[in-house]
């Protein structure tokens, strides 16, 4: 939640803060934002990446794919239906682990070094595949290229408008974020 508040600060008294939402009102269908802002029409979802070691003595993800992907679809919903530069989806980590993938599930099939999932890697262009075939503990941040660039994301399936990245982070830096529009 803390991070939910830090991103809604600059908005002041503008801000509605929906985390947490759905349980109470025992709706059905999942809020999609954690940040609403009515004067603008303007949802921000938003995600801290976190791991933790499991009973088995390994580094475990705090979701699954799923979550994240849900995330995704809703922005895109969102832009599909004509509200790009109204909605984002912010995710947040410590940059304090080995590989990204500790963070986040980018492979596919079980194990500690599963093969890269390619539809679910397309969502972070500021990752690159530093040895073939690639394994997710074989990405590392392109800092070099995608570091406070928008991007555009190349992939989609099906869908055709444009999906933008910005990756905001430094070797040097303590904390990164991932900012989609």
């Amino acid at each position: 939640m803390d991070i939910t508040v830090r991103v809604g600060y600059p908005f002041k008294q503008t801000v509605h803060y929906t985390v947490g939402e759905s349980a109470k009102t025992k709706k059905v269908q999942k809020i999609n934002h954690d940040l609403y802002v009515e004067q603008r029409n303007f949802k921000i979802e938003i995600k801290y990446l976190k791991n933790w070691i499991s009973t088995s003595d390994t580094r475990s993800v705090s979701k699954n794919w799923s979550v994240f992907q849900q995330d995704f679809d809703w922005l895109m919903d969102e832009i599909d239906s004509g509200n790009k530069g109204k909605a984002a989806f912010v995710i947040g980590w410590f940059n304090c682990v080995e590989s990204f993938s500790q963070l986040i599930q980018l492979g596919q099939g079980n194990g500690a070094y599963p093969l890269v999932n390619e539809s679910r890697l397309s969502y972070f262009p500021f990752l690159k595949k530093v040895k073939e075939p690639t394994r997710t503990k074989d990405l590392d941040y392109n800092y070099d290229f995608y570091a406070y660039e928008s991007t555009r994301l190349n992939q989609v399936g099906t869908r055709s408008n444009e999906y933008n990245c910005m990756f905001i982070g430094s070797r040097t830096d303590c904390f990164h974020f991932a900012i989609y529009y």
